[in-house]
């Protein structure tokens, strides 16, 4: 199973990645990375920067956000074996994590990235998902040896709350805490 948005490429222009984990390329509401309904990410992210919220705007709203930020997305994960007929939508970490086919290679892309300042995941637990943590061990190193920043943001997943985007601005904005 490939990922959804498999063909993105980042903007050389980038200075904050932010990282997931998968989006499978099967039909639901997402147009673009954090487009499900249960995600907040677009609420979140531009409330940051003081944006208007972007939640269920179009993608060309979305992506004019990003170009004026510098900010852009890519998911850890190109694809997926073993995927059970009826588990396709299965977006648990620890269902993902064990199907691992392929990885992007995170690291070559943002070596290639000359504005990188940044570098967030979106999640902030690694509790039964070894793969995953492993993998975010190299793309942390990575960040260290070349002094990028990198931090773990709180799941834009399940809600958006004042708490979670403050946590986001603190980390992205101001740069006062970085787990």
């Amino acid at each position: 199973m490939q990922h959804k948005f498999l063909n993105h490429s980042v903007s050389p222009k980038t200075r904050f990645l932010i990282l997931g984990t998968f989006h499978p390329d099967i039909e639901n509401e997402a147009d673009f990375f954090y487009g499900r309904s249960r995600n907040y990410l677009w609420r979140i992210l531009p409330a940051c920067f003081d944006h208007q919220d972007l939640k269920n705007r179009p993608i060309a709203e979305k992506k004019e956000f990003m170009n004026s930020h510098q900010i852009d997305f890519v998911d850890i994960i190109a694809s997926l074996n073993g995927v059970e007929a009826g588990q396709e939508a299965n977006y648990e970490d620890k269902f993902i994590d064990s199907r691992v086919h392929q990885w992007v290679d995170v690291v070559e892309i943002i070596s290639t990235l000359k504005n990188i300042e940044a570098v967030y995941f979106t999640r902030k637990t690694f509790s039964g998902i070894p793969n995953i943590e492993q993998r975010l061990s190299m793309i942390r190193n990575y960040c260290a040896q070349k002094c990028i920043r990198f931090c773990l943001l709180e799941t834009p997943s399940r809600y958006s709350s004042q708490e979670k985007t403050y946590s986001w601005k603190r980390a992205i904005i101001e740069k006062t805490t970085c787990l």
